[in-house]
């Protein structure tokens, strides 16, 4: 049976909650005929974590936050030194990029990218969009200096408003790789129009990367997955996508999170390092970053070996 500790204990925890998410969880349903169960394991200990956290098998499964939702841990800014100062906004834990009319389309904020780069990956995040937003995840990017990153793209758009994803078709939806490969049916935004304002309006991407093989997620579901390499080119090419040398090759890489001028906000940005695997198509014999190659052992000449290690006659 609940008693007023126990009614206090609760108070206590929904204004911890509101202290660290903004959001006032409901009250328990209390039945007076029933004594709650109690609780025989640490809510980390079950998978369960809030927004910018990682649980215990996270932990365990090499999983780290780039964003804890109070400071940023593994990101810098692109076009500007300070993007907290520029435009980007740390707000009850979203990483939030606010744009006023007067800087519609304009790169306000600019570009956030990590600060590490990765080979092998499995990068996940979440992200919130408004009216008409246009935002994305670029990787296996060329960096210029003080320009948006150029590489393959995790397209984030609004469906239903947005006048170049209704122009562009399934090559521009949510999920795509950007302007070349369409998602699949599945890729299903959770709030499909935002002026609706109901359901959970924060969605879940993945993006996968091993050897040559490359997936996007979108709210647990596969939507799109691709090989690297000259049919990828091939592809973008078809589509009228003019790429640079290096497009579309496996190599390291930084993640970048675009300004395209439109609000977005993003929360539980976190990356897990996978292990290498072996490249398809890459020139024989060259190296794969992370695995150390076998020394060849060269037949021994008896003839070229002091006198004194040959064997007596």
């Amino acid at each position: 049976m609940y008693t007023v500790r126990s009614l206090f204990t609760a108070s206590l925890l929904s204004a911890s909650a509101l202290a660290q998410t903004g959001v006032i969880p409901p009250p328990p349903t209390i039945d007076p005929g029933l004594t709650p169960a109690p609780v025989t394991q640490p809510v980390a200990d079950l998978g369960l974590a809030a927004p910018n956290a990682l649980s215990a098998e996270e932990k365990a499964q090499g999983w780290r936050l780039l964003f804890d939702g109070m400071k940023l841990i593994g990101l810098r800014g692109v076009q500007r030194t300070d993007i907290l100062s520029a435009g980007w906004k740390i707000e009850a834990g979203e990483l939030k990029l606010p744009k006023e009319i007067k800087d519609a389309d304009r790169v306000t904020g600019g570009d956030i990218i990590t600060s590490e780069q990765y080979y092998d990956f499995d990068f996940r995040f979440e992200w919130k969009a408004t009216t008409s937003a246009e935002s994305g995840v670029r990787y296996l990017v060329t960096e210029v200096l003080g320009k948006s990153p150029e590489g393959l793209e995790y397209q984030i758009i609004d469906n239903v408003h947005n006048s170049k994803g209704l122009k562009g078709g399934g090559i521009m939806r949510t999920g795509s790789l950007e302007g070349i490969i369409a998602p699949g049916s599945n890729a299903n935004l959770r709030t499909a129009d935002p002026l609706e304002r109901r359901g959970d309006p924060w969605n879940e991407g993945r993006i996968v990367v091993q050897g040559n093989h490359v997936q996007h997620w979108l709210n647990g579901e596969k939507v799109l997955e691709f090989d690297l390499g000259p049919s990828l080119r091939n592809t973008a090419a078809a589509n009228g996508v003019r790429v640079g040398p290096t497009w579309g090759m496996k190599r390291l890489t930084r993640i970048a999170l675009l300004d395209q001028g439109t609000e977005i906000s993003y929360r539980n940005l976190k990356i897990k390092v996978l292990s290498p695997a072996a490249v398809v198509g890459t020139r024989p014999g060259a190296p794969v970053p992370g695995v150390q190659p076998v020394q060849p052992v060269l037949p021994v000449n008896p003839y070229l070996l002091p006198k004194r290690a040959l064997a007596p006659r």
